[in-house]
């Protein structure tokens, strides 16, 4: 089972979590790790005209994702896991789609923010179209929340519960 795995890999924390997850996974299956980072020169350029400024970020950026596959690849080296990485650029769901079909993907594993709301709305969710779209397995890792995330949900959830006590409908906006 899971002799393929394919991780999505940029530089946040839930990636980084990703990439662990897939090496450890490796070596309970004696499997191997196809790691691949996307450069999306969307997130740059949005709808304006190319321009130079931009071709230089978007080459740094691939620079850095170049980097980002070299860590990783030697990481699992590291502990014995067979490792190759890629860097893409395009839209980072379909890219890393397209990678894992490649590389005949028996998983994909994925870190997410796990925003909601409006941060969700506008920067959309790249795990949640894999999810929606992979033809193998996903396994979707979550961001460790941090102190205050955790101060926010309770305070929230505190909210939500007083709320009720008192009668009266959250209010809608």
């Amino acid at each position: 089972m899971f002799q393929r795995i394919v991780v999505a890999l940029d530089s946040s924390e839930p990636a980084q979590e990703a990439l662990s997850i897939a090496i450890t996974l490796a070596q309970t299956t004696r499997g191997e790790i196809g790691i691949c980072s996307v450069v999306d020169p969307i997130v740059v350029s949005g709808t304006a005209p190319p321009s130079a400024g931009m071709e230089i970020v978007v080459r740094d950026m691939e620079t850095e994702a170049h980097r980002l596959i070299d860590e990783a690849v030697d990481r699992a080296h590291r502990a014995a896991v067979r490792a190759h990485g890629e860097t893409r650029c395009g839209a980072p769901a379909f890219e890393l789609l397209q990678y894992a079909k490649r590389f005949g993907a028996d998983v994909i594993v994925t870190g997410t923010h796990g925003r909601r709301g409006l941060k969700h709305l506008l920067m959309g969710s790249v795990a949640e179209v894999i999810l929606r779209e992979a033809t193998v397995p996903v396994l979707v890792v979550r961001a460790a929340r941090s102190a205050h995330d955790e101060q926010r949900a309770d305070h929230a959830e505190h909210g939500k519960h007083a709320e009720h006590r008192g009668g009266r409908p959250a209010a809608t906006t």
